[in-house]
């Protein structure tokens, strides 16, 4: 596998762990959405059994509702707490495929870098002028240098 082909891999696993962690943050807003669904019936039938003169003949059929709304809270909840664990997992997978992303677009970048130069120096070295053995020598840079005029 070339390196470009391992960086096109890293970004679409990026894209699919940022997917996954969008998703594991819409449902874990769909249940805190829930229980606070919950909590507005269970309030709202405390607050019914408040105000009624005539609550003790219902009070049977309210404790049993009061008892499936808690059931339904605590489950809610249940969830909510391994879906928060879902996200924080997520978003840990998803930064450590950014960070692998990032490394592999390094490399690529250093090795596009050295093959350029690579290039470059072929370049030079075919039209003659970036040999070694052209370049100036201290004593040919001054005429006379070496004869003591």
């Amino acid at each position: 596998m070339t390196p470009s082909q391992r960086l096109a891999r890293a970004k679409r696993l990026v894209t699919v762990q940022e997917q996954m962690r969008r998703v594991a943050e819409r449902d874990l807003a769909a249940t805190r959405r829930d229980i606070a669904s919950t909590e507005a019936d269970r309030a709202a039938l405390l607050q019914t059994l408040a105000g009624e003169r005539m609550a003790g003949l219902f009070l049977d059929a309210a404790a049993g509702r009061l008892r499936r709304i808690a059931e339904t809270a605590t489950a809610l909840g249940a969830r909510a707490t391994a879906q928060e664990r879902t996200v924080l997992a997520r978003g840990l997978s998803e930064k450590q495929a950014e960070r692998w992303a990032e490394g592999l677009a390094r490399a690529h970048r250093a090795e596009e870098d050295r093959r350029e130069a690579l290039e470059q120096l072929d370049l030079l070295i075919a039209r003659g002028g970036g040999g070694l053995d052209d370049a100036p020598t201290p004593a040919s840079r001054k005429p006379g240098a070496l004869s003591g005029s």
